[in-house]
């Protein structure tokens, strides 16, 4: 949904001598170090989509295909009754996703559990990430990837609501479906398909139609409000999950900070921080314009606190909003609700980054 013209191409292909020498860099030191976490080391999310849990006791035997390597996210929300979805939210099961190639500080660990930060999921619970456990299963550590990770250009899934990777450059064996804002290390490139390194499956090829390719994520061009409501469309009937932030299903707030992320601007992960956050200006609601986000508060319409709110949905211009909104509907577009429990709306836009 971006203009190709806006975007950054990677001119030629990496040499050998190139990923040889960023290999052998040695990666960033972990920033969870500085919170005098000696234990603490980076990981990399090795399934498409892996849930960040609040215990290693929270999953239920029905959780089982999204704790396993690979995952199956659409087995597991379509075995779920609506009362078992129900309780991710109600009983607090799990927080929210990282996706395939994402790093994550690891900071404890409980059996087959690694207790995890997720940074760029901004949350006042940790400055350094989004915390929770994800199974050692789903996770790998590759210093040579790492190191990628750190200094390529790479790939970034913008068009669609998932993607594929493939096993060759041609594009007919496919290997592993992505989701969207998926970010991956770019190795080469040809006309048609663009070759990435993975944490822990080797080089794999994207179509090129499907991704753009920067040299850092700063080079991701600046949204207008139409971009991010053009984007978000595109996600209308994906299925509603409690915690979830890939194309496979959202919750309201991992719904509106990927939309966010895709174009560059990283916002808190969940409704009350992102109402919050400085970089938001209040909107009256006589004046909103597309990409402004609304939010929903249940007792309190204290603009001045965000405690109380419960829900996000971005305005999309005509009367209407985008929202995931429960477990009873998918993405959808409807008309905004001004109801009492109208909490106010903030624009993020035209802000320094």
């Amino acid at each position: 949904m971006i203009v190709a013209a806006t975007r950054t191409v990677l001119a030629g292909v990496l040499s050998t001598g190139v990923l040889s020498t960023l290999a052998a860099v040695s990666v960033t030191a972990d920033p969870a170090n500085l919170s005098g976490s000696s234990e603490a080391r980076s990981a990399y999310v090795a399934v498409s989509v892996a849930a960040v849990w609040a215990t290693p006791q929270s999953p239920r035997p029905v959780d089982h295909p999204a704790l396993t390597n690979p995952v199956d996210i659409r087995g597991w929300l379509s075995d779920m009754t609506l009362a078992q979805q129900e309780a991710l939210t109600s009983d607090n099961l799990n927080h929210t996703q990282a996706l395939f190639g994402d790093r994550v500080f690891v900071v404890g660990e409980q059996g087959d559990w690694d207790e995890v930060l997720v940074p760029g999921q901004p949350t006042p619970k940790d400055s350094l990430g989004y915390p929770g456990w994800i199974p050692k299963a789903q996770l790998t550590t590759d210093p040579g990837y790492g190191a990628l990770k750190e200094h390529a250009p790479f790939a970034l899934a913008d068009r669609g609501i998932t993607t594929w990777l493939y096993r060759e450059s041609g594009l007919s064996d496919q290997d592993l479906e992505i989701s969207t804002n998926t970010r991956l290390p770019v190795l080469s490139r040809t006309d048609k398909a663009v070759q990435v390194a993975t944490p822990d499956r080797g080089p794999k090829w994207l179509d090129a139609r499907t991704v753009a390719v920067y040299e850092k994520p700063t080079d991701i061009p600046h949204p207008t409000g139409a971009d991010l409501v053009r984007y978000a469309a595109v996600f209308v009937n994906v299925p509603y999950l409690w915690g979830g932030r890939a194309g496979f299903g959202f919750d309201c707030s991992g719904f509106t900070s990927t939309i966010y992320q895709v174009y560059g601007i990283t916002l808190p992960r969940d409704a009350g921080p992102q109402a919050a956050d400085s970089r938001g200006r209040p909107v009256d609601k006589s004046a909103l314009q597309p990409g402004d986000l609304l939010f929903y508060s249940h007792g309190s319409r204290d603009p001045d606190n965000p405690d109380a709110i419960y829900h996000v949905a971005m305005y999309s211009g005509n009367g209407d909003m985008i929202e995931a909104f429960d477990k009873t509907a998918p993405v959808r577009i409807t008309p905004v609700r001004l109801d009492a429990d109208y909490w106010g709306a903030r624009r993020y836009l035209d802000q320094p980054r």
